[in-house]
């Protein structure tokens, strides 16, 4: 980019910069639905092996309980998160 092209654009730099922030929160937003489906997918999973018998009550608690750890985590780091790109928004930040 030349300097007169870059003096001209120079106005469009917060737009380009708030694109470039919606865009990273777009993807993050996908990236976590995507690792909550495969927890999802894991607990559905433990149940099932449970149920064939493949393994045993304990087993699947102890196991269950650690996915259901995650998947709490997911939702409070996704709270945490919209709760400071609201902040950010609102210009408390």
């Amino acid at each position: 980019m030349g300097l007169f092209t870059g003096l001209l654009t120079l106005p469009l730099a917060p737009v380009r910069g708030a694109a470039w922030v919606v865009q990273q929160v777009a993807d993050e937003a996908e990236r976590q639905a995507d690792d909550q489906s495969q927890l999802r997918r894991q607990l559905l999973q433990l149940e099932l092996d449970r149920d064939a018998g493949l393994i045993d009550d304990d087993d699947y608690e102890r196991a269950s309980d650690t996915v259901l750890d995650q998947i709490a985590q997911g939702h409070a780091n996704a709270v945490v998160r919209e709760e400071s790109t609201s902040s950010l928004e609102l210009g408390d930040g």
